[in-house]
């Protein structure tokens, strides 16, 4: 096994510490993501949300909310 120096194994923790900190951001935006796709079916479960029969009638609801 290879002997590390003080200054080399500093170098690695820190590099380590860099990629926890990018990963833990990357952690936070998927939780976001999944806390609103979780509320996104609670809506649609409690039948909060829209529905259309065909392409032509869900174009039609854009044009007359505008």
């Amino acid at each position: 096994m290879e002997q590390m120096s003080l200054n080399k194994l500093n170098i690695e923790v820190v590099a380590l510490k860099r990629q926890m900190s990018e990963m833990q951001s990357l952690i936070q935006e998927d939780l976001e993501f999944a806390r609103g796709t979780e509320e996104a079916w609670k809506e649609i479960d409690e039948g909060k949300c829209t529905t259309h029969n065909s392409v032509e009638e869900f174009f039609e609801s854009l044009k007359n909310d505008n």
